[in-house]
């Protein structure tokens, strides 16, 4: 903070005063915290007077300066708890402020006959004394503030500077290299600037050559550098920091190309052989989901995913099955709910020639002998009649499979199971709906995919994905979701969870048009439900807000004789941070001693 920074210059200037004009010195920053102090003044540094000196207060609210003759008895002392009986003799004080705004207050204070006659004796000169001291202090903030300005500016582009995954180098115009980030000092084998490598080149003289050689238009060209006695290809790129403007120095990158050729083989390899990557989602909550599931994939014990209806269960359930070492074998996927009770049996077991009327010739295999060396998926398995329950749990227990209508027994199956429901089976259990013994044979790894609305913060990124998604589908040129339609489809609850998300972005392309999706083109279900839970009140920024907050606490506090002070503890701001606010929106504000 600038104040801090320059607390000691401050004081000096305080203790050069107080020694000149043989009076106490006073200097506060604008939330009225002492930075400098003389004399009795000294004893309070870096101790904060709101709620003491509203002298201080007026002067940086009124951007004027005051003279006090007559401390603890002047109008603007009455709220001070010093009223009446107030140390000091006299006061004079001024409003140091830097770019139009109060940043603190000066004042010379005066506690016995002496020093109050020499405060006193030519009080213009020490008035224009006093606002000349005050445009010095205000320019040293001004410096520190543009220091402190510039160093984080220079702390931030370090830090782009060596996110960057390439090196970097900033060169000046006689070609010496003024600084290179992490990646170039490991590219190059450097430590720091100038630092000889083993083959005995240094980065000023490599870079110099460069500059000499090659185009300085940014396009990267391949280059090949001696580095630690070997030779090794660069993409090197080299553009002037400012166009037009080479004595300002380059910017010049370099990448290893062998290092990019790996990067580029990895990332491919890593969308290829993580399945779990189609899951969008950066949330603690499904990223636990998907750790977990990835730590179990190539286990063959049976799996229950739970979730509500839409959250993607089957899209887990996919990607365990291609994350585990039965990928190259088949994935069957049963919902257990859409199929007739009287037609799940044979669908899932299979029949025999002639097992009832219309049973096809030779028969038919089920999902189970479908899904042999593979993974079987029953959906909704929560919904499944108890006779066909029982026939589940045998088959996970022996792992044989008999059809229906056969007299041969049973045939062996290699089957892992992944089941999932959006029943709660517990509650299903109590109603004797569901087998508890099929329950734990089933429950051996519980998988639970959270509902959308409790990863509140997944919905836009799997909104754009769906939205680039459809966008090539239906051939149109879209690039993102206006404000009103992110306002909407973050505070819509999606009970379809990623499925109702996936139908509306599908919906809304086809509505849109232009370069982005508006609230207007999600479907009306959306709009209607948000617009209730909102009361159609429009989207305001902070500092509406804020307005809005001052108005309705001094509406509220209307009447009070200390309406101000009562304000302020509704909005849990201080009284000083309240005038403060006033004054920057316009409201009218009253003199602090009305109130």
């Amino acid at each position: 903070m600038p104040w801090q920074a320059i607390q000691e210059t401050v004081q000096q200037i305080a203790e050069a005063i107080a020694a000149v004009l043989k009076v106490e010195v006073e200097i506060a920053d604008a939330t009225l915290t002492r930075i400098a102090g003389t004399g009795k003044a000294q004893a309070g540094l870096l101790r904060t007077m709101a709620g003491e000196d509203y002298v201080y207060q007026s002067s940086l609210r009124t951007s004027q300066p005051f003279v006090i003759d007559h401390p603890g008895f002047h109008e603007i002392c009455k709220p001070c708890r010093h009223y009446g009986q107030c140390p000091e003799t006299g006061e004079i004080c001024c409003p140091i402020q830097a770019d139009g705004r109060g940043i603190g207050v000066i004042g010379l204070l005066a506690f016995d006959a002496s020093q109050r006659e020499r405060l006193f004796t030519d009080r213009e000169n020490t008035m224009y004394f006093l606002k000349k001291i005050a445009e010095m202090i205000a320019a040293k903030f001004k410096e520190q503030t543009l220091y402190e300005q510039r160093q984080v500016t220079l702390n931030q582009l370090s830090a782009v500077m060596d996110y960057v995954d390439q090196g970097v180098l900033l060169v000046n115009s006689a070609g010496e290299v003024i600084r290179l980030n992490e990646q170039a000092k490991s590219v190059l084998a450097l430590q720091n600037v100038g630092e000889k490598t083993e083959g005995d080149s240094t980065a000023a003289e490599l870079l110099q050559e460069l500059l000499l050689s090659m185009p300085r238009d940014g396009i990267p060209q391949e280059v090949s550098l001696r580095v630690q006695n070997h030779t090794r290809r660069f993409l090197v790129s080299l553009r002037p920091v400012s166009p037009n403007r080479e004595d300002l120095g380059f910017v010049m990158t370099i990448e290893d190309l062998e290092r990019m050729v790996h990067i580029v083989s990895q990332i491919g390899k890593s969308d290829r052989e993580d399945p779990f990557h189609t899951i969008v989602g950066s949330t603690s909550a499904i990223r636990n989901v998907k750790e977990m599931a990835r730590r179990v994939a190539d286990s063959d014990s049976t799996i229950l995913i739970s979730g509500e209806s839409g959250t993607g269960k089957e899209l887990f359930a996919r990607a365990i099955h291609l994350a585990s070492r039965r990928s190259q074998g088949p994935f069957v996927a049963v919902n257990c709910a859409s199929i007739p009770d009287n037609l799940l049996e044979s669908e899932l077991f299979g029949y025999e020639e002639g097992a009832f009327t219309g049973a096809r010739k030779g028969g038919k295999s089920g999902k189970f002998e479908q899904a042999d060396k593979g993974t079987l998926f029953l959906d909704e398995i929560g919904d499944m009649p108890l006779q066909l329950q029982v026939k589940i749990l045998r088959v996970l227990q022996d792992r044989y499979v008999e059809r229906v209508g056969s007299s041969k027994g049973g045939k062996a199956v290699n089957v892992r199971v992944i089941a999932a429901t959006h029943r709660n089976l517990e509650e299903r259990i109590r109603q004797g709906m569901f087998r508890e013994d099929l329950f734990y044979r089933l429950n051996v790894i519980p998988l639970h995919i959270p509902p959308l609305r409790e990863r509140m913060a997944d919905i836009i990124p799997i909104a754009e994905t769906h939205l680039e998604h459809y966008s090539v589908l239906l051939g149109k040129s879209l690039r993102g979701f206006a404000l009103d339609a992110h306002e909407m489809l973050t505070h819509y609850e999606w009970p379809g969870n990623v499925r109702e998300l996936a139908n509306a972005i599908e919906y809304a392309v086809n509505m849109a048009q232009g370069e982005r999706v508006k609230g207007i083109h999600l479907p009306d279900r959306i709009r209607r439900t948000v617009h209730a839970q909102m009361g159609d009140v429009p989207f305001l920024d902070l500092t509406s807000l804020e307005k809005a907050a001052i108005a309705i606490a001094l509406k509220k506090t209307r009447g009070y004789r200390s309406q101000k002070e009562q304000a302020a503890k509704l909005l849990g701001i201080s009284r000083a941070t309240l005038y403060r606010k006033m004054q920057q929106y316009g409201f009218t504000v009253d003199h602090p001693s009305s109130q």
